[in-house]
């Protein structure tokens, strides 16, 4: 450095280095926001299966909907006397039974975007099993239905459409995510919903 200031190759180092540094912390960061943005999807997923949880345990809900003339009816007015079987409740934070469920909506940590899906259990022999199968109305989220233990990080991702989902028509078929009409691929599978 001269008594007037910075020399031109000084400058230029200094811009060399600084370009280095960010061409290592830019992608270091970008990685940082997207892992965090998978573990806050996985949370928010998590706590919509525990919600419906506790609400089995708590007998809040009824189950067997089925229409006959326009008319909705429940076979099931108590989960409690449900029998072995699946069952599942329609999650979409856009709806007011959803909203109803939570003390507060937790909607996708991509954009804040409504999260559409379902929460299932399946009762056999005494036992409960809780899966989840959930994404956004943009596509980020589960490329297929989850057991309660497999809902991690890894289990979500930022583009579903672009993740294989083999069928057994097509083993390269690829994933569409949850949508607001999405239920679980049991024919037998029995909707639930909240008893007001």
């Amino acid at each position: 450095m001269n008594k007037k200031g910075f020399t031109l190759i000084e400058l230029l180092a200094v811009i060399t280095i600084m370009g280095i540094l960010m061409l290592v912390a830019i992608p270091a960061v970008s990685r940082t926001i997207e892992n965090s943005r998978r573990d806050t999807f996985a949370d928010n997923v998590v706590t919509y299966l525990n919600t419906v949880r506790n609400m089995v345990l708590a007998d809040e809900l009824k189950c067997g909907k089925t229409v006959s003339a326009g008319v909705e009816s429940w076979e099931y007015a108590n989960v409690s006397g449900t029998p072995d079987g699946t069952y599942y409740v329609k999650i979409n934070t856009n709806d007011p039974i959803t909203q109803d469920m939570m003390e507060s909506v937790a909607k996708s940590s991509w954009g804040n975007s409504d999260m559409v899906g379902y929460v299932k259990w399946v009762k056999s022999e005494g036992n409960t099993e809780y899966f989840a199968f959930m994404s956004d109305i943009a596509k980020h989220g589960m490329a297929k239905e989850q057991g309660e233990l497999n809902i991690n990080r890894g289990t979500i991702f930022a583009n579903i459409e672009t993740q294989k989902c083999p069928t057994e028509t097509d083993s390269n078929a690829k994933c569409t995510g949850a949508t607001a009409d999405s239920t679980p691929a049991d024919a037998n599978a029995k909707e639930c919903t909240l008893k007001y």
